[in-house]
């Protein structure tokens, strides 16, 4: 009778785990391939995406059989850069291609009711942000552009910017409009993370215990973005204001090593920067300032540069006149995930301790801010 029993749960939890397979089948119609590849997304702006499964194409038709994926957004195509996405939802799904160009391929889906829900909202933000007059701009500025044309190129960018300005606001507020709308279902919790969280920056502990107590208020415990964001928040966490700040090596201009640590006891303003970016490269002026109105305290500046070539470097450093300290950082290095940056320039202050005071400093604040904390 125990053996049976045995015999008998086993067999349910069985059940139970094939009753939670999704099966999704697709077409290929005019693409020639022999494989198709299923991805998950870390990043849908940016269009990063990893596999995780892959299928034999037979017929024009392939088939994925997946365990209890929680519903989420993939990626479906025959490389990580040429397929479409789709909103992974319901049992039975099944995949087309709508239409298929060298960039992208637009799959009609059926059988999951949130991908619905996707294509609505996408096709909204389309619609209601002057999709259509973006893109006539774009195609004209591309002309321009070959014929180079830079008056006409100006032309069109100052016409282009009350659209994307105006546009901006309409996709605020629609990607409000279905979070609130979809805060119990996984769309929701998808939408959050893409749309807003992947874009947010956290300066304090404080705006990280309230975020965490924010996530959790949405009802999709299972969402597989859920874990992603509180990882996350735990890397914000660690270059926090007040934190100690992590450790930055690389070599200076002379080739020598320099570390962060090499510092303590100043004050330092540390500046993430690149000779290819030019809103960096504007911030020299008012880190020229600021060096010159601490030039009798203890206090420094520190250039990280996420540049590849020595020598463009050097000759940035020169054409700005930018002399203080500079670093170069190693090749792989994973600073810029370390500290959180999402985009650069990026300047904070650093104490004598280690510590972070101060994030996200521009123009007057490089000096108005160090002035409440060096002495």
């Amino acid at each position: 009778m125990r053996i049976l029993f045995i015999v008998l749960m086993v067999c349910a939890s069985c059940f139970v785990t094939c009753g939670q397979q999704r099966v999704i089948t697709g077409e290929v119609g005019q693409v020639k391939v022999n494989v198709m590849y299923l991805y998950d997304v870390e990043n849908e702006y940016r269009g990063v995406h990893q596999q995780i499964d892959s299928a034999g194409v037979e017929d024009g038709h392939f088939v994925f059989t997946l365990g209890d994926k929680a519903p989420a957004l993939y990626f479906v195509g025959d490389s990580p850069y040429h397929g479409g996405y789709f909103f992974l939802d319901g049992q039975e799904i099944v995949l087309k291609p709508e239409t298929v160009t060298e960039e992208n391929i637009v799959w009609t889906v059926t059988g999951s009711p949130l991908d619905q829900v996707y294509r609505e909202f996408n096709q909204r933000v389309y619609a209601e942000t002057f999709g259509r007059v973006k893109d006539s701009l774009n195609a004209l500025f591309c002309k321009a552009r070959e014929r180079e044309d830079r008056a006409e190129m100006m032309r069109i960018k100052n016409e282009s910017e009350p659209y994307y300005d105006e546009g901006y606001k309409k996709e605020r507020a629609l990607v409000n409009e279905y979070i609130q709308k979809n805060r119990e279902n996984p769309f929701g919790m998808y939408l959050y993370y893409f749309r807003v969280f992947q874009h947010r920056d956290f300066q304090t502990v404080e705006d990280i215990t309230s975020e965490k107590k924010y996530v959790n208020g949405f009802g999709a415990k299972s969402s597989p973005y859920i874990p992603r964001i509180m990882e996350r928040l735990g890397q914000y966490e660690k270059c926090a204001i007040g934190h100690e700040a992590p450790e930055i090596v690389g070599r200076d201009t002379l080739g020598n090593p320099l570390c962060l640590s090499d510092f303590r006891g100043y004050y330092v303003i540390v500046d993430f920067w690149d000779s290819y970016c030019h809103w960096c490269r504007e911030e020299t002026p008012a880190l020229k300032r600021a060096l010159e109105h601490f030039k009798d305290k203890k206090f420094r500046i520190l250039g990280v540069s996420s540049d590849r070539e020595k020598k463009r470097w050097m000759d940035a450093i020169h054409e700005d006149g930018s002399y203080w300290d500079h670093l170069i950082l190693n090749r792989g290095d994973d600073v810029m995930d370390r500290y959180c940056i999402q985009g650069i320039p990026h300047i904070i202050l650093i104490g004598p301790d280690g510590k972070i005071l101060a994030k996200e400093l521009r123009g007057e604040d490089l000096i108005k801010v160090p002035e409440k904390f060096v002495k």
